[in-house]
């Protein structure tokens, strides 16, 4: 795998899906500090971000939609870093369509986002090209909201998974609870989480955890070294 590319965010073309939640804002004003060429990617109508920008517009808004991760190619292309940070919470609903709702929007589609963007990694720009993928603490820890666990948890085993034979890093970002719509009596404030999530990128931090829950500091290393352990012994590469 090739060696860190995060530690210089300046100049580097990053998108960000979530962009209209509580830390994609936060994460592109972050982001935007560092130097970076921002593409904010959202599910929702274009106009609703982009009043919530400052005057003078910073980056690109576009909007995608979950099922049509294709459209996104051409983008990927251009990009040095993708951030999966998209996602729902269905709370306590076990409805069949709470269940399809949340696995198709937590796991399937940042999968395939994050496999079209690893077909765009060459041995000439795979120096640069990296993933973040906010897989949540739920990984390892309850959320109170099944649904949430069990879709967050697909991603984050498929990530742990991926990892094994990936031409570029690809980092998870482990959260704890901070105030968002999706978590509305959250404690951490969503600013300084992401002002963490970045300094511990540039870092070189494969596992980004940021919580207010000291458990997450024993469970999730735990959880992940016996996940790989076990996916790199009983699975192999494909053709």
């Amino acid at each position: 795998m090739p060696q860190d590319s995060a530690r210089s965010l300046k100049g580097k073309s990053i998108a960000v899906t979530g962009a209209s939640g509580t830390l994609g804002q936060a994460l592109l004003r972050q982001l935007q500090a560092q130097g970076a060429k921002l593409t904010a990617l959202t599910s929702r109508e274009v106009s609703s971000v982009e009043r919530d920008r400052p005057p003078e517009p910073v980056f690109q808004t576009l909007s995608w939609k979950v099922g049509e991760e294709a459209a996104l190619a051409p983008l990927f292309e251009t990009l040095d870093i993708l951030v999966l940070n998209h996602g729902v919470n269905v709370y306590g609903d076990r409805s069949p369509a709470a269940i399809e709702k949340s696995y198709e929007v937590n796991a399937f589609s940042s999968w395939r986002l994050l496999e079209l963007f690893l077909s765009t990694v060459t041995e000439t720009n795979a120096d640069r090209k990296e993933i973040w993928v906010n897989t949540s603490e739920a990984e390892s820890n309850p959320a109170l909201s099944p649904l949430y666990e069990l879709s967050k948890r697909t991603l984050g085993d498929l990530v742990t998974l991926r990892r094994l034979d990936a031409p570029c890093p690809i980092r998870k970002i482990i959260l704890g609870p901070f105030k968002s719509e999706l978590n509305p009596v959250g404690i951490m404030d969503g600013d300084r989480v992401a002002a963490k999530i970045v300094s511990l990128a540039q870092q070189g931090h494969t596992n980004i955890i940021v919580t207010i829950n000291p458990l997450t500091f024993v469970t999730f290393p735990i959880k992940e070294f016996c996940v790989a352990t076990y996916f790199r012994l009983f699975s192999e590469p494909g053709a």
